[in-house]
């Protein structure tokens, strides 16, 4: 029997945990219309999901909840075709070109950028501090990442702003259910120009390689006769610029807006920046950033009492999984230095655990310590609540509009 559980509907979006939690206790695991996708709750059982690769695949897991028109299909067209990136492998192919990107994930290389990160980070706050004001997300949240995970695909800074938009509208176009036509078509034809700029860059690669990404990429998308898959190549692209700049932009705006919700412990990392990886790691628990990640049954699979048909479409819903009572003491609360705080799932678990999460965790301490440093005061701006994205797959602010003390306006801004 189907429970109804709307995904989109706003409620669900601004706090889905009452939503989560209600599922845990009463359907763990069900389907639901609005994803067309059976959807497990607990932590075990999206843990079990994540590392059962033999009967639950990633392959051709990433699309949008609903067909999409013919208008959009037709923009989709002009692009490349659907491939398989790495998050749609599976083993044996998934670990040998794994085993090729790690190259540019090496613990060393990430602890290495820390300087450069800071830089960045203090020359975005630069850019605002002397206003009193400023919306987060567009001035800080977002240009973060884009700049970063530009410098490791090779990107000039001069397109890296392209990028962030870019990845807003991929976004959009999967796993979002509710979008107009006309809005549907125009995300569509910003992630084409986004392949066809990615296809010119990593063309340039396979002839003049570089010390970057986008060269690991080349070379994991080249056969042994030499023979590059250009598609395959795109879509290893395209995944690093969604992955690489959504999770971590939203990431930094849970993350603040958690912390404006607990002055204490606001106060608490401005006195000491040290507390700032405690704080990373509990947002990603308590307000994941990727509410969900999508398996295909390869087998007809029994969870508790439910079977899930082979071919079907599971969502295993990381967001709930970081909230069971089963696993953390009081899960609603925000405890940064919790001691069940290493159970979380935010960055998956087995094969497909994030690639880039140490990068994340880093970018994620940082920001929140030069913020919470130089902005004094730092606060809410306005009575309106924030809002949130109604996508399946990210969970961040649309807008964080925040205001901070200026030396002589005290806390009037």
């Amino acid at each position: 029997m189907a429970r109804v559980f709307s995904f989109f509907s706003p409620e669900v979006q601004q706090d889905p945990y009452p939503q989560y939690a209600k599922a845990r206790a009463e359907e763990p695991v069900f389907f639901c219309e609005d994803l067309g996708m059976w959807v497990a709750t607990r932590q075990a059982d999206v843990a079990a999901i994540l590392r059962d690769t033999d009967r639950f695949s990633s392959r051709l897991t990433t699309m949008s909840v609903k067909e999409p028109p013919p208008e959009v299909v037709a923009v989709l067209r002009r692009g490349f075709p659907r491939t398989t990136s790495i998050i749609h492998l599976d083993p044996p192919e998934h670990t040998s070109v794994r085993r090729k990107m790690n190259a540019a994930f090496t613990a060393e290389r990430i602890a290495s950028m820390e300087g450069a990160i800071s830089t960045l980070a203090n020359q975005l706050v630069a850019s605002f501090e002397a206003d009193g004001r400023a919306e987060l997300m567009a001035r800080f949240c977002s240009p973060l990442p884009v700049a970063v995970i530009a410098g490791i695909l090779g990107v000039s800074p001069a397109d890296a702003g392209k990028f962030g938009q870019w990845a807003d509208d991929a976004a959009r176009l999967l796993m979002s259910g509710h979008l107009p036509t006309d809005a549907w078509v125009r995300a569509a034809e910003s992630v084409v120009t986004m392949q066809h700029h990615l296809a010119g860059l990593l063309s340039a690669r396979s002839t003049t390689p570089a010390d970057d990404l986008l060269t690991v990429l080349v070379q994991a998308a080249t056969d042994p006769s030499g023979q590059l898959d250009m598609a395959k190549a795109v879509s290893y692209a395209t995944a690093f610029v969604f992955a690489g700049h959504k999770t971590t932009t939203d990431l930094l705006g849970n993350g603040v807006h958690l912390l404006l919700l607990h002055p204490d412990r606001l106060a608490a990392l401005a006195r000491d920046p040290s507390l700032a990886a405690a704080v990373v790691e509990e947002t990603l628990r308590r307000d994941c950033p990727v509410p969900g990640t999508t398996r295909v049954a390869s087998v007809d699979v029994t969870i508790g009492d439910v079977t899930i048909p082979k071919g079907a479409r599971v969502f295993a819903l990381l967001g709930s999984a970081n909230h069971d009572e089963a696993v953390f003491e009081a899960p609603s609360r925000f405890e940064p230095g919790r001691p069940d705080g290493g159970e979380h799932l935010a960055f998956g678990r087995g094969v497909h655990f994030c690639l880039g999460a140490p990068l994340a965790r880093l970018q994620g301490r940082v920001a929140l310590s030069v913020l919470t440093q130089r902005l004094q005061g730092l606060r809410l701006a306005g009575d309106r609540p924030v809002q949130f994205r109604q996508v399946t797959m990210f969970r961040g602010p649309v807008s964080l509009d925040v205001a901070w003390d200026v030396s002589g306006q005290g806390a009037s801004a």
